[in-house]
């Protein structure tokens, strides 16, 4: 084959592999039209004791009161949830090397957690939660590597959009293993109300070691350390009574409405995995062992990565 036809067959790939990720994209886009079991009430993590308004009969009076406490619970382990994920050895693709890959990850919660209990649309949370992810790199010069990824929680409104940038220190160098890090960034969209980014930076080390000519394999271990920071919107304990807040003489307050102020959560995750890479297909399994949440039970991950590596 020619540098000419290798060139048309490349970007031909290339072609089809993004019209794969568009089809995808929309394909998820079109399954969360409406609300569902996975999807949060945030308004349930508060409480209004409506009572009479002095002697005012006619009207109600209250003061909205968040559960601070619970919601930082809850986007804690959400974050872990959507966390980035790496699903790839130390080793970048090269300056022309550009791959995707099509994921499905498991994310264990605390299903007994009160605060899961009282948010989740459904009130019966899973012990696990489903995500898929379709992510794309790119190879960049001087061993650069830079990704975008998309995550969908199963049976919700939630996605998670973000991106990468991995450095690797050095790669391919006689026996030494490669060792790379990396800084990500990612936001969920589609949660009422809730606003949750994921700020992280991680180190991996990898060996790959090929195996009858034909194909490769790269195990891989890191550390990852993941800040989750979230807050909310206006929310309303209350919709029931469409009345603005207001004040009423002798001091009665009606005021339902409420938001979760901003909290930073951090969490140490480690992560163990391996890539098969044959040809230009490349299969990862990966394992993270993540942070503990509120009750001590930790949000751990597993996940299979399939795509095309070239």
């Amino acid at each position: 084959m020619t540098d000419v036809e290798a060139t048309l067959e490349k970007k031909i790939i290339q072609k089809s592999v993004l019209g794969v990720m568009a089809f995808l994209a929309l394909s998820l886009g079109s399954s969360t039209a409406m609300a569902r079991d996975n999807d949060l009430v945030l308004s349930r993590l508060a409480t209004f004791n409506a009572s009479p308004c002095g002697t005012d009969n006619q009207s109600l009076c209250g003061v909205a009161q968040p559960d601070q406490e619970s919601f930082n619970a809850l986007t804690a382990d959400l974050g872990q949830v959507f966390a980035p994920r790496l699903a790839n050895p130390a080793e970048t693709l090269g300056e022309a090397g550009f791959a995707i890959a099509v994921m499905g990850s498991v994310s264990t919660i605390d299903a007994d957690a009160e605060y899961w209990n009282e948010a989740i649309r459904d009130g019966d949370p899973p012990g696990s939660f489903f995500t898929g992810h379709v992510q794309v790199r790119k190879g960049l010069p001087f061993s650069f590597e830079l990704a975008g990824n998309m995550a969908y929680l199963g049976n919700s409104e939630m996605f998670a959009v973000g991106s990468d940038l991995k450095w690797s220190l050095h790669e391919g160098f006689f026996f030494m293993p490669d060792v790379a890090v990396r800084g990500s960034v990612n936001t969920v969209l589609g949660a009422e109300y809730l606003n949750l980014v994921n700020v992280g930076w991680d180190v991996s080390v990898s060996k790959d070691f090929g195996l009858a000519g034909m194909l490769s394999i790269a195990p891989f271990a890191g550390y990852q350390n993941l800040y989750t920071i979230s807050s909310s919107r206006l929310i309303n304990a209350y919709p029931q009574d469409p009345r603005p807040p207001q004040t009423f003489e002798g001091g009665d307050v009606f005021a339902p409405e409420f938001v979760f102020e901003q909290h930073t959560a951090s969490n140490n995750r480690f992560f163990l995995g391996a890539r098969l890479h044959v040809w230009v297909l490349s299969f990862v399994l990966e394992g993270v062992v993540g942070g503990k949440g509120a009750t001590g039970k930790r949000v751990n991950q597993f996940t299979f990565s399939g795509g095309l590596d070239f």
